[in-house]
């Protein structure tokens, strides 16, 4: 005798916020956060002393490359490792979030198709992780500019402000990524040359005037990229030159278009996940 077969869905939308749980969404991604810790620099020589070490090497790597080797030039005077490095913390955090947060979906599966919670918390951890991380080049920079400008003033709206806007970019960038990932998995295969991409059309290393003699009055296509208002906010913040054009209003934009559309995309995709993974 046949059995009658009952299907079971969600009136709600994916849209809707009716339902949204923010609570459980943040405990869930600071319970992942805190596995994530405990096991990151398990049987490590110098264990979580690459907090310092990681930023470190990246400041080697930007001043040997792009300094010494190719030989560009900070604006208006400037050292050079005082102004690229100024940028550098906000890179790495939106570099680690991409990286970590965007393979998490795929990484966790098995857990995924076990256990009912909300997805985009996974991601979400990498955040807090990231953000250890952020703190601590972000302290360092801050030494490193005292002592040699003698400088040590500090505007903390500033830095938060900047501080949020790039961790809604790489979120956005984040959500997307992760939720397209989970029916093709191709996107994860680029995922480094990406952020490699995103790195190289980025002022990180430079500054974003390098590129006006090549764009000219096409420049707004560089502010399509949020990393230009970010980089140059905090140039702004710790160095007190100018923040740019019109132009980096786009960035700014962009960072809330791309957090939204990437939440969007992740709660769609969310309905579906346990079926595509």
């Amino acid at each position: 005798m046949s059995k009658k077969i009952h299907s079971v869905s969600s009136t709600d939308s994916f849209l809707s916020l009716r339902n949204y749980d923010y609570k459980k969404v943040y405990s869930v991604a600071y319970a992942f956060a805190r596995r994530d810790l405990q096991l990151r620099y398990v049987q490590t020589r110098l264990g979580w002393f690459w907090s310092i070490g990681q930023p470190l090497l990246a400041a080697a790597l930007i001043l040997i490359v792009f300094s010494w080797i190719v030989k560009i030039q900070a604006p208006d005077g400037l050292d050079y490792s005082i102004y690229a490095f100024a940028s550098l913390p906000s890179w790495l955090l939106m570099q680690q979030i991409i990286l970590q947060g965007s393979p998490s979906l795929v990484h966790n599966q098995h857990i995924i198709s076990k256990v009912a919670f909300p997805r985009h918390a996974l991601p979400l951890s990498k955040v807090l992780i990231g953000l250890l991380d952020f703190g601590v080049a972000s302290i360092m920079y801050y030494v490193f500019r005292g002592v040699k400008l003698g400088v040590w003033n500090f505007v903390v709206f500033d830095f938060l402000f900047y501080s949020s806007c790039t961790i809604f970019a790489a979120l956005g960038i984040t959500y997307w990524i992760a939720a397209i990932s989970t029916r093709f998995r191709d996107w994860l295969a680029i995922l480094p040359l990406l952020v490699q991409g995103l790195f190289l059309l980025s002022p990180i290393a430079y500054p974003s005037s390098r590129f006006n003699s090549s764009l000219g009055e096409n420049i707004w296509v560089l502010y399509l990229n949020p990393m230009v208002a970010i980089s140059d906010g905090f140039r702004s913040l710790w160095l007190k030159t100018e923040l740019g054009n019109e132009n980096i209003y786009i960035s700014f934009i962009m960072v809330f278009l791309l957090f939204i559309s990437g939440f969007i995309a992740i709660r769609y995709a969310e309905n579906k996940m346990v079926d595509t993974l």
